[in-house]
């Protein structure tokens, strides 16, 4: 385990943990935890033993947002300046997950606002202990959603169900996310860790290379015509078939084995 003041990291069998550690605040980021978690997912980033990373917090929280009492501060000094570095480090985390070329899981294991739901809605598959909940309460103290949150959010739960949690600001709980396609999975409270590492440990097993490819078309999905984006898959189909992965898999289908992917 290394740790980076609030935020730690532990590495094994190929799979990066990220833990928000705050847990006196419900794991709510200031401004120096950002800039932490930023640089280690660009370390985790740029580690090529690193095959998944899952982001998760301690205690009963996954990450309750912002740290009012550091906002309360910029604005009592009306300091947009200090306030928009944070808009800018949001911007970069939320970026370099859905970027990486390795997935990316967040084992929310209890409240997930604002930042904290940012974060998880930037991850590949967010999967969720029953006492998980997510939410944007920020149209409660007079701010919006940043990050991103209002591009990804509509597509992922459709443009209704986007409003209604924006501008009501309230909470879906895990079964209800789970319902509106916003996390896959919804587990016991004490079983959310383990069984999101098996996940983690899943996905570790397969092609490097393939899953990056994958990421790639879906994202691309997002914004690209159904030609455009047809010709990306047949491309990415053509890296898949000229590689070694490939030439394994098969192997090991015939010879009734499990895969070992490099």
């Amino acid at each position: 385990m290394t740790n980076f003041g609030h935020i730690h990291l532990h590495i094994a069998d190929a799979i990066a943990t990220v833990v928000i550690d705050n847990p006196s605040k419900r794991n709510a980021l200031d401004s120096t935890m950002r800039a932490e978690l930023l640089r280690v997912l660009q370390q985790i980033d740029s580690d090529s033993s690193v095959r998944v990373i899952r982001i998760t917090g301690e205690g009963d929280a996954f990450c309750a947002g912002g740290d009012l009492n550091y906002l309360q501060e910029l604005k009592q000094n009306e300091d947009a300046e200090s306030f928009n570095r944070l808009l800018d480090d949001g911007r970069q985390i939320t970026e370099l997950l859905r970027k990486t070329s390795k997935p990316t899981i967040a084992a929310v294991n209890g409240p997930a606002l604002a930042a904290g739901f940012f974060i998880a809605l930037a991850c590949d598959i967010r999967v969720c202990s029953a006492s998980a909940s997510f939410g944007v309460p920020l149209v409660k103290i007079g701010l919006g959603p940043d990050w991103g949150c209002t591009y990804w959010l509509p597509r992922i739960v459709g443009t209704g169900k986007a409003m209604e949690m924006l501008l009501t600001g309230e909470s879906v709980n895990g079964d209800e996310a789970v319902r509106i396609g916003l996390a896959s999975r919804v587990w016991p409270d004490a079983e959310l860790q383990s069984r999101s590492l098996n996940l983690c440990r899943q996905l570790a097993s397969y092609p490097t290379h393939l899953l990056a490819r994958l990421k790639h078309a879906v994202h691309a999905s997002a914004t690209g015509t159904e030609i455009e984006v047809a010709d990306l898959e047949r491309r990415l189909q053509l890296d898949n078939f000229r590689s070694s992965d490939l030439t394994e898999g098969i192997a090991a289908f015939f010879e009734r084995r499990p895969p070992n992917f490099p």
